[in-house]
């Protein structure tokens, strides 16, 4: 009887142990995903002879302070650097049959803006429903957001038209449509200003709520000092190129005394400060801070897609200069929650909460994923 015990016990720990290899080799396979394509950006060569010895050789150092075995742990982790060395030739073979990236960089932002209204075709009708859905970190940027536009809503002493630019689906523009005599949103995608436009008629708001197709690097087509308050929701300002001209026109279209709410990338937020992170992060749109792109995963008929959309990351100190000389204020929104694993606010109940208060304690600080400039028009 005690060796059929013993012999449990011996098969539960080779069960955990299976799982921790089997997660590991995941994580390892999906970072392989992130150095190929930070290799690619900084022109490095795939396979690093000294960068795999010293890894090799702190590997067996820690296996050695844990007790375990150092030649499995480094035959593991041989094994797993050749796989992800794999795994990038095969990025780059699939690259190389691609017809050739345009050379230009107006070509290259044509490329991006036809990716872009590609990505709105294929989610606008789920894109209320899904966008953020388990991510932690993208549903507490939301909220705070909201906050904030409640707190700048409040300041307002004209309310006669709220101008959603870049509006998607409508939602900062439906949510708030009850304290303005008329809302307005643009956005480039016709397939998200029909779903917006659509969710107008189901609620019978079509006298006070209008959505229109608009490429807001035209222009915003409103009359000179006609809007009362414009704004710009998550991340939307690090979207286009010529964010300078929208912000001139924002503030041509502001009456004096307007405000406006502008929200960017923050490019030296903690989530950016790893090159890599071994898990998945509770953001659902992390940008490429090296060739200013987002870069989004689609699986489509168990195929998967790779699309790359213009994102451009900004620090506090650039966001400040779009706006100058008028004085705003900024803050950076969520930091720590946007580096940790989704499974941590999972698995311990009070942990979001307490992520919450820090992240709160840390808005004046340049580490939040997302900058908030706010301000008026004097």
């Amino acid at each position: 009887m005690k060796t059929l015990l013993d012999l449990g016990a011996l098969g539960s720990r080779i069960a955990v142990v299976d799982g921790m290899i089997i997660q590991l080799v995941a994580q390892r396979l999906m970072l392989a995903e992130q150095v190929g394509a930070y290799k690619r950006a900084k022109g490095e060569d795939i396979f690093r002879a000294e960068v795999e010895d010293r890894r090799i050789a702190a590997i067996r150092q820690i296996a050695e302070e844990l007790g375990l075995n150092p030649h499995f742990a480094e035959t593991l982790l041989y094994l797993l650097i050749g796989e992800s060395c794999k795994l990038q030739m095969v990025r780059l073979q699939e690259a190389a049959r691609l017809p050739a990236e345009p050379q230009t960089e107006d070509e290259w932002y044509a490329k991006l803006k036809h990716n872009l209204l590609y990505l709105a075709e294929r989610y606008s009708a789920s894109y209320d429903a899904e966008y953020g859905k388990g991510c932690t970190a993208t549903h507490a940027y939301l909220a705070y957001e909201e906050e904030l536009l409640a707190r700048e809503i409040g300041k307002l002493s004209d309310y006669s038209l709220l101008v959603d630019l870049g509006c998607a689906t409508g939602r900062v523009a439906l949510r708030w449509h009850g304290g303005f005599d008329r809302v307005i949103g643009y956005d480039i995608s016709q397939h998200m200003q029909s779903q917006a436009s659509r969710l107008v008629e189901e609620r019978n708001l079509q006298e006070r709520v209008s959505f229109e197709r608009v490429d807001l690097e035209d222009g915003i087509p409103l009359p000179d000092e006609s809007a009362s308050f414009v704004v710009m929701s998550l991340g939307t300002g690090s979207d286009l190129r010529d964010i300078r001209r929208v912000i001139a026109d924002t503030f041509r279209v502001l009456k004096t005394g307007g405000r406006f709410f502008f929200s960017f990338y923050n490019r030296d937020a903690l989530v950016y400060r790893w090159e890599f992170l071994p898990w998945q992060a509770g953001l659902a749109a992390i940008i490429n801070i090296h060739n200013d792109s987002l870069d989004v995963r689609l699986n489509a008929d168990g195929h998967e897609e790779r699309v790359s959309v213009f994102a451009r990351a900004y620090t506090k100190g650039e966001a400040e200069a779009l706006f100058a000389p008028c004085a705003v204020d900024l803050v950076t929104y969520p930091a720590l929650s946007a580096v940790l694993p989704n499974e941590i606010f999972s698995a311990q109940g009070g942990a979001r909460a307490a992520l919450a208060d820090a992240d709160r304690r840390l808005t004046d600080t340049d580490m939040g994923a997302y900058i908030i400039v706010t301000g008026q028009k004097e």
